[in-house]
């Protein structure tokens, strides 16, 4: 024992040179070994791309907003349209933004969208102020927390608009929770208002029967900055002298021979008047024959269209559109809905200088459909007829050698009649249960279509919630996708069944 306990002391006391030379040599071979080579590859490798990581964070931190994140949403919540971007491309003056409001604490997509928004111009600059850091805010500005405040530091003048404007919440008509963000349209109304110089004034007709304009559209006209007013023809036999455009939308009872003439007249002087026919289908026989003078003829039927329809439902239309110009201001996927309606047939119009101009029809398979009848063809569904008055003038010249007598004529102000067959384009109920349609962007168009040198900017909030899905009938291939491919697909795999089966 005690041999032993000696002999592991002279061990440990002096090393063994082998074991040492030996132990010099494996460390050597393992810096030159494959793994080793490898692992250290692998480890630089790692360094190098998380130095990557850091420096692009720093770099993509610095960059704007918009380029920070991808809207993933349906509705393409955060981005802006081509009108809006048009209109903020040829706005000179200098617009300041003041957004009242606990930046960190505040709804992402609105604080995302602010930035988006004011990045398109260089004319645009966005402040944030907390009020519970700086309290007096609120009164410097006199608006309550969560809001902005906008202000045109080339006029000087101001407007607010509130997140609770932006990003609302309300109910269909199934009493179903509908949550909107408007945050575009608030802000392109907000910015329209201080910088436009002119006001549109919209007389809306009363005293036949005629309807209330849909909620919707009395939003959109106040996004554009529209004024309205109401106007009776039954009461007084003047025309408002200061009237843009006169809007008859949803008559039930008839005009009066008088009231037509003055109309014709009125139109004939270069004023502008739009007639939307009502949803109830009422016998209006002086206000058809004052359509089809301006070659519009009312069908006596309500119109089908077999090739172009909701889901194989023959009466609920999608329309083709022929839009150019300001007409086609907003309008990405043509997908409008036009259900239960009559429709028109072109005539040669009674009253000189007219034109004719559809926006909206059926296809050659539309059917003007009755009682007794089913005549097919082409159905117009939206027109615009412009009337040019003429005026001779006569110039004579003359000097001590010739005289000289020449005419010409000039183009006076146009007037103009727009028409749309049917109230139910714009239904409330049609347009919050299919939020995808653009039937009230076009309607809009062609409002504003009556204003020279005005462009449609009031902008529909977008929804959140899923959309139902709008389908134009496949006609003949809704059978092939319904029934052959899928019969197709199941034979064909029973016969790869009883193929296999038998190997």
């Amino acid at each position: 024992m005690k041999k032993l306990s000696e002999k592991i002391k002279r061990i440990f006391k002096q090393p063994n040179k082998k074991s040492l030379q030996t132990i010099k040599k494996e460390i050597g071979a393992s810096f030159k070994s494959t793994s080793f080579k490898q692992g250290s590859y692998r480890g630089a490798l790692t360094v190098l791309v998380i130095v990557i990581l850091i420096v692009a964070n720093l770099v993509v931190r610095q960059l704007p907003t918009k380029w920070q994140s991808v809207d993933l949403t349906e509705e393409q919540i955060l981005e802006v349209s081509n009108v809006s971007k048009k209109f903020l491309k040829s706005m000179d003056d200098s617009i300041q933004m003041v957004v009242v409001a606990d930046k960190s604490s505040t709804d992402t997509r609105i604080k995302s969208f602010i930035e988006n928004y004011a990045d398109l111009s260089d004319n645009i600059s966005v402040k944030w102020i907390d009020p519970v850091v700086h309290p007096s805010a609120l009164t410097k500005y006199n608006v309550e927390e969560n809001t902005i405040y906008i202000k045109d530091k080339t006029t000087d003048k101001s407007t607010t608009v509130s997140f609770s404007s932006i990003l609302s919440s309300s109910y269909d008509s199934s009493y179903n929770t509908v949550t909107t963000f408007d945050g575009e349209g608030q802000l392109t109304s907000a910015l329209n208002t201080l910088t436009n110089t002119t006001t549109q004034k919209v007389y809306v007709t009363e005293g036949h029967g005629e309807g209330s304009l849909p909620s919707a559209i009395s939003t959109l006209f106040t996004k554009a900055n529209y004024e309205t007013d109401t106007y009776n023809s039954v009461l007084t036999n003047t025309m408002p002298t200061d009237a843009d455009l006169l809007l008859i939308y949803g008559p039930t009872t008839d005009f009066t021979d008088n009231e037509i003439k003055n109309l014709e007249s009125y139109i004939a002087d270069g004023g502008k008047v739009m007639v939307v026919l009502s949803s109830e289908n009422p016998d209006l026989p002086k206000l058809s024959a004052f359509l089809k003078a301006y070659g519009l003829s009312e069908t006596s039927g309500y119109i089908a269209d077999t090739e172009r329809s909701f889901q194989g439902s023959s009466y609920y239309l999608y329309p083709q559109l022929s839009l150019s110009g300001d007409y086609a201001t907003g309008i990405t996927n043509e997908m409008l809905l036009i259900p239960n309606t009559k429709g028109f047939t072109s005539v040669d119009p009674s009253i000189d200088n007219v034109t004719v101009t559809n926006l909206m029809t059926t296809s050659s398979n539309g059917y003007n459909v009755t009682d007794d009848e089913q005549t097919q063809g082409t159905y117009i569904l939206a027109a615009v007829a412009d009337q040019t008055a003429a005026t001779d003038t006569t110039d004579t010249t003359s000097d001590s050698t010739d005289s000289t007598t020449s005419s010409t004529t000039e183009d006076a102000e146009s007037g103009k009649l727009t028409v749309l067959s049917t109230t139910n384009m714009v239904d409330d109920t049609l347009l919050s249960n299919y939020p995808t349609l653009e039937n009230s962007t076009l309607f809009m168009n062609m409002v504003s279509g009556n204003f020279d040198g005005t462009t449609n900017l009031s902008i529909e909030a977008k929804t959140l919630g899923s959309n139902q899905n709008t389908v134009v009938s496949a006609g003949q291939y809704s059978i092939s996708t319904i029934f052959i491919l899928p019969g197709a697909i199941l034979i064909g795999g029973f016969i790869l069944w009883f193929r296999r089966r038998k190997v």
